[in-house]
């Protein structure tokens, strides 16, 4: 008996051990699981990070291209108004009143002398724009008509000349 009770004491021991051996365990597999799901649920967090800084990466790149295509358009479009506002492309209308058998005439008037003797006031550019010449559309039945309504409106006697006439092209 007593071999019986030292075993019996041994099996007690044993399935204690065995007891707490699976408690731990069973500790041990619950604290791998709650580490698995907190490592899946960082996993879960970086990957959205991730998906937006990529988004916001794209978003970046687009907002740079059209960025680049507006500047593009921008220096288009200040070369285009820098060429309508050339000089030599002005064309200043007299008189828009005409008839339907008027035809249009593309007249150069131009007065070297036109700060000293018409406006002193003057810009230095507009003045030069009178040196080179101005072009004005003139509406006439033929030149000579033409002629006469630039004439009357820049005359001679004032230091104007009509250095250029020619039928207006549409």
């Amino acid at each position: 008996m007593p071999y019986l009770f030292a075993v019996l004491v041994g099996v007690a021991s044993l399935a204690f051990a065995l007891a707490l051996a699976m408690r731990r365990l069973k500790t041990a597999e619950d604290r791998i699981v709650n580490a698995v799901a907190r490592k899946q649920a960082q996993v879960e967090r970086l990957r959205r990070t991730a998906r937006g800084t990529l988004q916001q990466a794209r978003d970046l790149r687009d907002a740079r291209r059209r960025e680049a295509s507006i500047e593009l358009a921008c220096e288009d479009l200040e070369q285009r108004l820098k060429a309508s506002n050339a000089t030599d492309r002005r064309v200043y209308v007299m008189d828009d009143r005409h008839t339907p058998a008027d035809l249009g005439w593309m007249v150069t008037v131009a007065n070297p002398d036109y700060a000293g003797r018409v406006n002193v006031d003057l810009d230095p550019d507009a003045r030069e724009r009178w040196k080179r010449g101005r072009r004005f559309l003139v509406w006439g039945l033929d030149e000579k008509k033409a002629r006469e309504k630039t004439n009357a409106r820049y005359p001679d006697h004032k230091g104007f000349t009509i250095r250029a006439i020619g039928p207006h092209l549409d």
